[in-house]
């Protein structure tokens, strides 16, 4: 009687659970909370970043994960072909990046910029 109890009870959290997850993952609404940038399953506006930037506008909307550990997944999967691509894209403009991410001082950046900043993250993260 207990077993079928504790059975019973273990297979409602793991589909309470699932629909969770289910719930979590959808792709259809804000990634994380308010401010946070989107992840790679979002677009960003290019309109909203600087020209000398725009090139770069897939590059952080594919590894400009606001969540550390989605990030950090794709960090510790990515080739070492794709890390050297990244870096070798990016690197040239990191002091123009971070100027643009500096001026928005106390106020709350775009998702873009957001996206451009975790960008910046992904980098450093990268062995």
């Amino acid at each position: 009687m207990l077993s079928a109890r504790l059975g019973y009870a273990a297979r409602v959290g793991a589909a309470l659970l699932a629909l969770c997850w289910i719930g979590c993952g959808a792709p259809d609404g804000p990634h994380e909370s308010p401010g946070s940038p989107p992840s790679s399953r979002y677009s960003l506006e290019p309109a909203r970043v600087p020209d000398e930037l725009r090139h770069l506008v897939p590059l952080a909307a594919e590894w400009g994960i606001g969540d550390d550990i989605e990030r950090m997944e794709r960090v510790e999967t990515a080739t070492a072909a794709e890390r050297e691509a990244l870096a070798a894209a990016v690197s040239p403009y990191q002091s123009r990046i971070t100027a643009w991410l500096d001026s928005f001082g106390t106020d709350e950046m775009s998702d873009e910029a957001a996206a451009f900043m975790y960008l910046q993250l992904a980098l450093e993260e990268m062995p």
